[in-house]
């Protein structure tokens, strides 16, 4: 198979390698793809995002409902909290 790069794409890669962080172009390119796999995988599941904004939405009401601070609190204890009232 043989891939086209665009101009922009192509100082992409440069800029890659020149940063130091990558070795060879196929570095880059590997990162890229990495990066497209989470960001599809990431919006292929709808529920599953919109099961983490109806956590965040609880989280916060359960926050402003009961003055709590959040400091030194984890997520996972204020959704458990609130699910418990």
């Amino acid at each position: 198979m043989t891939i086209k790069l665009t101009p922009e794409q192509v100082e992409i890669v440069r800029a890659g390698l020149k940063s130091g962080e990558f070795r060879t172009p196929g570095e880059v390119i590997s990162e890229a793809f990495d990066a497209l796999r989470e960001k599809v995988g990431a919006s292929a599941n709808p529920a599953d995002n919109g099961a983490r904004r109806e956590a965040v939405r609880e989280m916060l009401e359960f926050v402003a409902k009961n003055r709590v601070r959040l400091e030194g609190v984890s997520v996972k204890e204020l959704i458990h909290e609130a699910h418990r009232l």
